[in-house]
C-alpha cells in the first residue's frame, strides 16, 4: 500500500540539549578556574592551558560559554512533544543528574553543558539557576560533584581536562548564598581543605568586605592558610597563616576572618575590633581581639589551643638579630565549643582573647610593629587539640 500523505514534521526542537554520546567539542573553550591542583598564593586566576584568564570573574558566565559545539557528524537531539521552557529544563536537569551520577570527567561534559546553556538561553531558562537548585537528593549538583570528586593526589593533571566541578562552576555564576552554603558543606563532608581554600579565592566565596577591596584591590590576594594534621589520638592540628595588610584591615575594616577545615570541622579564626556599642564583659569597646569558633555543620568539641606570633627574622649585616619573645594567646574552651547555627544554650559559641590581656600583643596595633613583616603581612601559627584545657603546652 502506498501512502501519499507526507510524513509528519519532526517535532524535535533544535534548541534542546544533545545526547552526550554525540557531542564533539569545538576548537574554542572558555576559561575556567581549574580546581584539579593547588593554586599559588599569589593573587592569580588558574585557567586551562589554552585559554587566557578572565579579568572580570574567576569563572566565565554561561553567556560567554554558549557557543554551539561543532561536530563532524550530525548532532542527535532529544525528542520533545513540544519545545517549551518546562521541557528544556526537565531534560537539562536529567542530563546534569546523569553527569554527576556517572562522574563524567571528560571533555564531553563541558560540551554537554555548553549545549544546555545555549538551549536554556534560547528558551528563557537560567542554567545557573538549575545548577543551584537542590534537585538531587536535597542538594545541588555542585555538592555532589565535590562529594564524588577525586582528591588532588589522584587527579591526572597531564590530561589538561577540567574536572566536572570546574565545568559546572563555569556555568553557575553568580552563586546564591544557599548554593555557597551547600558547596561549603560538601567541602566539610569530604574534609577537602585544599579545595576549600581555592574556592574561597573566587569572588562568589570571598568573604572580604568592600572596604578590603578598596584597600587591597578588586582581586584580593588570598590570606595564606596551611593546615597540618598531627599524628596523635587527641585530634591535634596546626594552622600556619599569613594575613595580608593586617594593620590597615584591622583599623579600617575592623574584621578579618580566616576559615579552614581541620579534623572534620570547619573553623573560623577571627581578628576583630570590639564594636563601640558592645556590652561584652571584659572587652573594652575599640580593643583588638581574636576569637576561635566552629562554623555550620561542625560537631561540637572541646578545644585547647594557642595562637603564636613570632617576630620575623631580620638580617643585619648578614647576621640574624636576636628576636623578641613570641606572642602567645591561649584559646581554650571551658565547655564544648558549638556552632552558632546549632547553639541551644549548652556550651559556648566562641573562645575570645583580648589583645590587652596579653603581654606584647598590643604592639600589633602600633605602626612599624616588629611583629609585622616588611610586606605588611602578619604571620602566625595556631596549635590546637580537641581536648579539655591542660596547663602544659598544647603541642610539644
Amino acid at each position: 500500500m502506498i501512502i501519499e500523505k507526507p510524513l509528519p514534521i519532526d517535532p524535535t526542537p533544535s534548541e534542546a540539549p544533545p545526547a552526550y554520546d554525540s557531542i564533539t567539542l569545538g576548537s574554542q573553550r572558555s576559561p575556567l578556574l581549574d580546581l584539579k591542583s593547588p593554586t599559588p598564593s599569589a593573587p592569580s586566576t588558574s585557567t586551562s592551558p589554552s585559554s587566557p584568564p578572565s579579568t572580570s570573574s574567576k569563572y566565565p558566565t554561561s553567556s560567554a560559554s554558549s557557543s554551539t559545539a561543532k561536530g563532524k557528524g550530525k548532532v542527535q537531539w532529544f525528542n520533545f512533544p513540544s519545545k517549551t521552557s518546562k521541557d528544556v529544563k526537565a531534560t537539562t536537569l536529567g542530563l546534569i543528574r546523569d553527569l554527576v551520577r556517572e562522574d563524567f570527567q571528560t571533555t564531553a561534559a563541558f560540551g554537554i553543558l555548553q549545549s544546555c546553556a545555549e538551549a536554556c538561553k534560547t528558551n528563557g531558562v537560567s542554567l545557573a539557576s538549575i545548577l543551584q537548585e537542590m534537585s538531587i537528593e536535597g542538594h545541588t549538583p555542585l555538592y555532589w560533584a565535590i562529594v564524588k570528586r577525586r582528591p588532588d593526589d589522584r587527579q591526572d593533571d597531564s590530561t589538561q581536562i577540567p574536572d566536572l566541578l570546574t565545568s559546572l562552576l563555569s556555568f553557575s555564576t553568580p552563586l546564591s548564598s544557599a548554593a555557597v552554603a551547600d558547596i561549603r558543606h560538601a567541602c566539610l563532608i569530604t574534609s577537602d581543605q585544599p579545595l576549600f581554600q581555592r574556592l574561597r579565592q573566587s569572588p562568589d566565596f570571598n568573604s572580604g568586605s568592600a572596604t578590603d577591596e578598596m584597600l587591597i584591590g578588586v582581586t584580593l590576594p588570598p590570606d595564606d592558610v596551611e593546615v597540618i594534621d598531627l599524628p596523635d589520638d587527641e585530634g591535634s592540628f596546626a594552622v600556619n597563616f599569613g594575613v595580608v595588610k593586617f594593620q590597615k584591615r584591622m583599623m579600617i575594616s575592623k574584621s578579618i576572618s580566616i576559615e579552614f577545615i581541620a579534623r572534620g570541622r570547619m573553623w573560623q579564626l577571627h581578628f576583630f575590633v570590639e564594636p563601640e556599642n558592645s556590652r561584652a564583659q571584659g572587652r573594652r569597646p575599640g580593643s583588638w581581639c581574636v576569637s576561635l569558633s566552629l562554623m555550620e555543620h561542625s560537631p561540637p568539641t572541646w578545644i585547647d589551643s594557642q595562637l603564636l606570633i613570632a617576630e620575623p627574622r631580620i638580617l643585619k649585616d648578614g647576621k640574624s638579630s636576636k628576636r623578641k619573645p613570641t606572642i602567645t594567646m591561649r584559646l581554650s574552651s571551658t565547655s564544648p565549643l558549638t556552632p552558632r547555627s546549632t547553639y541551644r544554650g549548652a556550651g559556648i559559641t566562641e573562645v575570645v582573647v583580648n589583645f590587652e590581656d596579653i603581654p606584647m600583643a598590643t604592639s600589633l596595633q602600633y605602626s612599624e610593629s616588629s611583629y609585622i613583616a616588611s610586606d605588611e603581612k602578619l604571620r602566625g601559627r595556631l596549635e590546637a587539640r580537641l581536648a579539655k584545657q591542660e596547663h602544659d603546652c598544647i603541642i610539644c
